[in-house]
């Protein structure tokens, strides 16, 4: 299964991750500066993959490819409660199968937004790890 993820980056990573990416890349010119300095500036097409948040921190968004042992920063565990309630559990620093070890009668699992919020439905029940 593959997801969106977005990861914070550095400013120099970010530079990095654009010339890795060379379809990004549409040239590189080497200039001098009135103090007879050389330097390079380089031009790149815009990509939604690559972007920057109002406090200057980069990000990049990207797909990862997921599975069962893959550990995520937080995963909200549903379950079925007393009644007609359920009842969520959050595990930090977990992969699905670890928290299948530890949880009977896990309805759905979710990774857990950077906010706190429920996110994206990665397992559930039924289907398993969700495609």
């Amino acid at each position: 299964m593959k997801i969106k993820q977005r990861k914070y980056v550095s400013e120099k990573e970010a530079l990095y991750w654009l010339i890795d990416n060379s379809e990004t890349l549409l040239g590189i010119e080497f200039e001098i500066n009135a103090y007879g300095d050389e330097f390079f500036v380089c031009d790149f097409r815009y990509d939604e993959r690559l972007g920057k948040t109002e406090d200057g921190s980069y990000y990049i968004n990207e797909e990862v490819e997921i599975t069962e042992d893959t550990k995520f920063n937080g995963l909200i565990v549903t379950r079925k409660g007393l009644g007609k309630y359920y009842d969520y559990h959050v595990a930090m620093d977990a992969s699905i199968n670890s928290v299948k070890r530890f949880c009977e009668d896990i309805l759905f699992i979710n990774i857990q937004n950077d906010d706190g919020s429920i996110g994206e439905l990665i397992w559930s029940k039924e289907c398993r790890l969700h495609e």
